[in-house]
């Protein structure tokens, strides 16, 4: 509770200098780890704000508060695990009514639209596509695992398409503190 509080405070104060407070930095890593998982691994965390988090993370490296490298390294593990968990899902339960359940959840407009995405333009490509529209990059993994993409082939797009979307929006918001943008951090 008591780093919450600090969080809240860091924020509320402008003051994004934590000095050596590993703790604190410790906590921060492993909130933002389990948010990116939670959204690209189950459905009913699709809520969570991922694209957003990412900008914000952006703009704490840009100040100096975060690190770029291991940001970048522990999101898109983070990410990476996520979808992997979603395949795994998919290929596992495959129309299974626990599947049928969680897929109800979301929006028939966002899968159908995952859907669209992979007839328009093929597997490969809706990888890096969906990973930039939310319930889509949620989706997009567990339609994978259920039509029997082959395991190998899911690791690469997976992984370089965490890895691109994590780089793309954390750089966008290094850019925007860096640039002055006014109504940031």
């Amino acid at each position: 509770m008591n780093m919450l509080k600090e969080l809240f405070n860091v924020v509320w104060q402008n003051n994004f200098t934590l000095g050596n407070n590993i703790k604190f930095l410790l906590a921060i890593y492993f909130l933002i780890f389990l948010i990116l998982f939670l959204e690209n691994a189950v459905l009913i965390a699709v809520f969570l704000p991922g694209d957003s988090l990412l900008v914000i993370l952006g703009i704490l490296i840009a100040k100096g508060t975060l690190n770029f490298v291991i940001t970048i390294g522990i999101l898109t593990i983070a990410a990476g695990l996520g979808s992997w968990m979603s395949y795994l899902q998919g290929k596992f339960l495959k129309n299974s009514k626990i599947l049928k359940r969680w897929l109800s959840f979301l929006p028939n407009k966002s899968y159908q639209k995952a859907i669209y995405i992979i007839n328009r333009h093929g597997l490969p490509t809706a990888f890096f596509i969906g990973r930039f529209i939310v319930f889509v990059r949620t989706v997009l993994p567990i339609i994978a695992g259920v039509s029997g993409l082959n395991s190998v082939r899911f690791q690469l797009f997976n992984w370089i398409s965490s890895f691109v979307w994590v780089f793309v929006l954390v750089f966008l918001g290094f850019l925007l503190e860096r640039l002055e943008v006014p109504f940031v951090l």
